[in-house]
């Protein structure tokens, strides 16, 4: 009943503003305005959705394989989060995540990635014994928590996982707001043995002054570079640089969205560690991943 009395009020909002301007501008189209309301309804429809989703534990885990550049073989796989809505429609990350991020949900949502994920991959290394890496991502608002650390620490030790098996991958927006506390934080995160790796290098709070700075373990080259790497000189040098740089300061190197042969055989030849995207594997449901693992061990 709410979502239908939101709906009729923006509607008449919009409504209302044609009739106020077309004494004045009787030939302005109004479909822009009308527009703007409805992806706001949309926006707030979802944000009711995506709490009761959250209330539900109504979400699901794929996990998209990385492979060493040199040898195509398994090095880990990515946790990636998708929610299919009550009408059974699967809602981009991309669309809600931020939507999380403005209303709190995302500090449960990232915590249930947390359990779901290190709880299957503790399954899959005590059914296979196979030795590979579970990489997560962490949001701004969740590693800011004061007891993220405390959080995780336990759910590793719940579920008897090696912290070296675990990798938490980050975005250069948490550098952003308190430099020095993020790095305490992730030198201690280091000290307990979980990796760290910065994710989508090269597209936000870029400098290479902080990168010598931090203790991470690895770094990923975004997608948005490999997209170019055939077609444009400038991303070649530049990636060839940040390949470079990152063997210099001990790093790994990921490079993401590699969906091409010749992509693949340009990054291994410039040095590149590790290979994630469609051309080795997209992301893959849980018994994807575990039929892969049945196959290779």
């Amino acid at each position: 009943m709410k979502s239908r009395n939101l709906k009729a009020m923006l509607l008449g909002v919009a409504f209302a503003a044609s009739l106020t301007f077309a004494g004045t501008q009787p030939q302005m189209p109004f479909a822009p305005l009308l527009e703007v309301h409805a992806a706001a309804y949309q926006d707030v429809e979802l944000d009711s959705k995506l709490k009761e989703a959250v209330f539900e534990n109504n979400f699901l885990l794929y996990y998209q394989p990385q492979y060493y550049a040199g040898n195509r073989k398994l090095r880990g796989v990515e946790a990636l989060i998708r929610w299919k809505d009550g009408n059974g429609r699967m809602i981009s990350p991309a669309k809600f995540i931020p939507i999380a991020e403005k209303n709190g949900t995302i500090i449960p949502i990232g915590n249930w990635v947390l359990e779901q994920s290190i709880r299957t991959f503790s399954e899959w290394r005590n059914r296979y014994g196979v030795p590979f890496v579970l990489s997560v991502n962490i949001s701004a608002l969740q590693y800011q928590k004061e007891d993220f650390v405390e959080t995780l620490l336990n759910i590793i030790h719940k579920y008897d996982v090696d912290p070296d098996e675990i990798e938490l991958e980050i975005t250069e927006s948490i550098l952003i707001d308190d430099f020095s506390a993020v790095t305490e934080k992730m030198q201690l995160l280091k000290e307990y043995g979980i990796r760290i790796s910065l994710d989508d290098f090269g597209t936000g709070f870029s400098s290479l002054s902080y990168l010598k700075k931090l203790p991470i373990n690895t770094l990923k080259i975004d997608k948005s570079f490999t997209d170019t790497l055939l077609t444009d000189s400038a991303t070649r040098i530049i990636t060839e640089s940040i390949v470079s740089m990152v063997k210099s300061l001990g790093f790994e190197s990921i490079a993401e969205g590699v969906e091409e042969e010749q992509q693949y055989k340009y990054l291994r030849a410039v040095g590149c560690d590790i290979i994630q995207g469609y051309l080795f594997g997209k992301p893959l449901s849980q018994e994807e991943i575990e039929q892969l693992l049945q196959k290779m061990y």
